[in-house]
């Protein structure tokens, strides 16, 4: 039981610690669901840093940075 227990915190900080690296492609808000508000978010968010920040999950293209090809890539996946 106390390794049972032991572990279950370990995950729960885990979990706690990462929370960007959990969660889904696209979800740039953190909101658990890819929608018109990630978008809004990409957009507002363009130009700027995605490495270490919750838009990480938004960095479609990978360069570290959210730009409008982000944003495209968003679009897109969205549509299908």
């Amino acid at each position: 039981m106390f390794r049972t227990t032991l572990i279950l915190l370990g995950i729960l900080a885990l979990l706690a610690s990462a929370p960007a690296a959990l969660a889904a492609a696209g979800d740039c808000n953190g909101d658990g669901s890819v929608d018109q508000a990630d978008l809004d978010a990409l957009v507002a968010a363009n130009n700027t840093v995605a490495t270490g920040t919750s838009m990480a999950n938004c960095d479609y293209d990978g360069d570290g940075a959210i730009s409008l090809a982000d944003a495209n890539q968003h679009i897109a996946e969205s549509n299908q």
